[in-house]
């Protein structure tokens, strides 16, 4: 999934949402939760709604920079677009193929028309590959095949809200009913990787960019405590167990965070000093490369050190509490999340920065024109 930078200073308009980065790294942790800690994971949606809460954020903020681009010029604000989101999510993702390819693994040396052209989530199952080091990038294709078409609609119907929402909420309505339902029962098995349903999630966030656009959010709703104790029990009750609905449920939790985490402050402190600390705002900031790499950490750094090393200690010193060296995830989770941090940490700095940087050169908007009006002590809007 592609990680829009919550930090828009060159957009056209500058405001920061120091809460959605936030999440992002609620997210990320989720991801690498279920990774890294699959022992845990099984008991609750951890991948799933890592990703599903990633995808709401991503068509939040896309959404946002298409409705708020400058002037009436399709071209000139669909290309821009394109070009921004290029140079933020191709330069390390091609690296990471690049890598790969020298290394010889196989899944992309025999599938790398699919990874170069963002639609490795349909061979994936079409080809029934096993689990390897790429096997995630099937979301960031979701992100991709999004971005091609998405910005259509946004861009010729910014003006018809009403159409644009009908549009949006016909991507819900689809995407959730094929998800639930497997309404189109021929293409029911790529339902997990494919946009058909992922499309929902997305959709949602879109939604909550337009409403908060025209400044029609409910705020009786965002502002009582009442209703977020709520949501939270809510979004916390649905991962713990399953039923029917499950998916849009978890898809409106998600909505609910990201617009009270954009525009709000959240009731319980905790969870709102959590979202802006300044270290959990920094591992958000570099989520996308933690995301990009932590698969290659785990499936490099698992086969070729910490498993041959494991399996050559002799445990039976520990008695009977031997059995506790099958649940390597305790230290695993830790080690590989530091290493995936720390190698997305550099990449941010040395890779993606300075590609960033080239953003305002090559694609730079002139004007802006201010987008919320919503009262928040989070969310700073300059013109």
């Amino acid at each position: 999934m592609n990680f829009e930078p919550s930090t828009l200073n060159s957009e056209p308009s500058t405001r920061y949402y120091p809460g959605i980065d936030g999440l992002r790294c609620v997210a990320i942790f989720l991801v690498l939760l279920q990774h890294f800690a699959k022992y845990i994971a099984t008991y609750f949606y951890a991948g799933y709604y890592g990703v599903d809460l990633f995808f709401v954020i991503s068509g939040f903020l896309v959404t946002t920079i298409l409705l708020q681009a400058p002037g009436n010029s399709f071209k000139q604000n669909y290309i821009h677009f394109i070009g921004r989101r290029t140079l933020r999510i191709f330069p390390i993702y091609y690296l990471t193929i690049l890598l790969l390819w020298l290394l010889s693994q196989p899944v992309v040396r025999e599938n790398l028309g699919y990874l170069l052209t963002y639609t490795f989530n349909y061979a994936i199952i079409s080809k029934a590959l096993p689990k390897s080091s790429v096997s995630h990038f099937w979301s960031l294709c979701v992100e991709e095949q999004f971005y091609l078409f998405w910005p259509f609609f946004v861009l010729l119907l910014k003006k018809r809200t009403g159409v644009l929402i009908a549009v949006a909420a016909a991507m819900i309505v689809i995407g959730y009913s094929q998800g639930v339902f497997s309404i189109f029962p021929s293409v029911d098995k790529y339902n997990y990787v494919s946009l058909l349903t992922r499309m929902a999630p997305l959709g949602l966030g879109a939604v909550g960019a337009i409403a908060a656009n025209k400044n029609r959010l409910p705020k009786k709703i965002f502002t009582n405590a009442i209703v977020e104790y709520g949501m939270l029990l809510l979004l916390v009750t649905t991962l713990a167990t399953d039923y029917a609905f499950k998916l849009p449920v978890l898809g409106l939790c998600s909505l609910y965070l990201v617009l009270k985490a954009a525009l709000y402050t959240f009731s319980f402190t905790l969870f709102n000093r959590l979202l802006c600390n300044k270290t959990v705002v920094y591992i958000g900031t570099i989520s996308y490369g933690i995301y990009v790499f932590h698969f290659p950490v785990l499936f490099y750094f698992n086969n070729q050190v910490f498993d041959p090393v494991w399996r050559s200690i002799d445990f039976s010193f520990l008695g009977r509490f031997e059995k506790y060296t099958w649940h390597t995830w305790i230290i695993k989770l830790p080690l590989y999340s530091l290493m995936s941090i720390g190698i997305a940490a550099v990449s941010f700095k040395y890779i993606e920065t300075p590609m960033l940087k080239l953003k305002d050169r090559f694609f730079k908007y002139k004007g802006g024109q201010r987008l919320f009006k919503v009262e928040s002590s989070r969310l700073k809007v300059e013109s």
